[in-house]
């Protein structure tokens, strides 16, 4: 049965991943963005870039890298649209505001911890997971003693 199913999944071809489709919804919104609200597509697209570039590099289903680089960088990138929108959404503005390395520092540092979290969080996470067993070792290896002080030697092997 389970070799049918792989049969009939090799003979269908490679399963079309979901990058693709959200990387299209992507770029569709950012072409009606740009017709709609021009100044907030252009910070956007520059501010999201590192976003973009994650979103068309990453090729692992869930998309898990690029979810969390966007989610920083969208931190890093949301105040500069609140500062575009509060004074007037003008071209002119959007202009002035992507051209201060203040702003680029801003949103591409915060994309740069997505960053950092993408490559320290497992790095973390197994350092965590050592410790945790080192300690259930030694909490196992100290109820076998008291076994064996209870039981004799012949428990243990």
């Amino acid at each position: 049965m389970a070799k049918k199913a792989a049969a009939k999944r090799r003979a269908k071809g490679p399963a079309k991943s979901s990058g693709s489709s959200s990387r299209l919804v992507v770029l569709v919104v950012m072409v009606v963005l740009a017709l709609v609200a021009t100044p907030t597509a252009l910070v956007l697209a520059i501010g999201m870039a590192p976003s973009l570039v994650a979103l068309f590099l990453e090729n692992r289903p869930g998309a898990y890298t690029t979810k969390c680089i966007a989610a920083c960088n969208l931190a890093g990138v949301l105040p500069v649209l609140r500062d575009l929108w509060l004074g007037g959404h003008l071209l002119s503005q959007a202009r002035m505001l992507v051209g201060d390395p203040l702003v680029w520092l801003q949103m591409y540092g915060a994309a740069g911890v997505g960053w950092s979290l993408v490559w320290l969080a497992p790095l973390v996470a197994g350092v965590l997971a050592d410790a945790a067993h080192d300690r259930a070792i030694v909490k196992l290896r100290s109820r076998q003693e008291k076994l064996r002080e209870e039981w004799g030697d012949e428990i243990g092997s």
